[in-house]
């Protein structure tokens, strides 16, 4: 007489895969705008000392390569394109935050270093980072900090393979 309806089993199982693909859903959102309002507190925190995100962002990424960046890796490492990060680079090595010196080991590229004068405001820019990181991520426990740290270097890792696949040339193939 039941036959119709559904035993509470599959109803379990059908609830727990709404739930999955709820969350397959939910989490890149959440990931985005954690990021994006991440960047934002920053850009506010930073505002005073007259820098943009790209240009903060910029020096962050410069800072960790102290012999300096081809700019494709830099525009990579920023993802923006190659022409945008020219233009910004124009600027900020007019106001003296950065130099761009000829790469060594080829001749077309230049590789680009932080100027002398960009220091202080680098260690600026690291203080009010930590601070934001104090503020958003103290509470979180350690564990929990490398748990999630873990997912998300194994998304990342993931993503940038497929992505590599889809933009071989052999990727049509496959």
């Amino acid at each position: 007489m039941n036959a119709s309806r559904p035993s509470s089993t599959s109803r379990t199982a059908q609830h727990a895969g709404d739930d999955a693909k709820h969350l397959l859903e939910a989490f890149p959102r959440a990931l985005h705008r954690t990021a994006k309002n991440w960047k934002r507190l920053m850009n506010a925190r930073l505002c005073g000392l007259g820098l943009s995100q790209p240009r903060w962002m910029a020096m962050l990424y410069l800072s960790k390569h102290p012999e300096g960046l081809v700019q494709r890796e830099l525009a990579d490492q920023m993802d923006i394109e190659c022409a945008s990060l020219a233009g910004l680079l124009d600027r900020m090595a007019t106001d003296g935050w950065v130099e761009r010196r000829p790469c060594t080991t080829d001749r077309r590229a230049n590789l680009v270093f932080l100027s002398p004068k960009s220091s202080s405001t680098l260690d600026q820019i690291r203080k009010v980072a930590a601070q934001v990181s104090q503020e958003l991520l103290g509470d979180v426990s350690a564990s929990d900090l490398e748990g999630c740290k873990e997912v998300l270097e194994t998304i990342n890792q993931r993503a940038q393979h497929l992505a590599n696949r889809v933009c071989t040339p052999d990727s049509e193939q496959t």
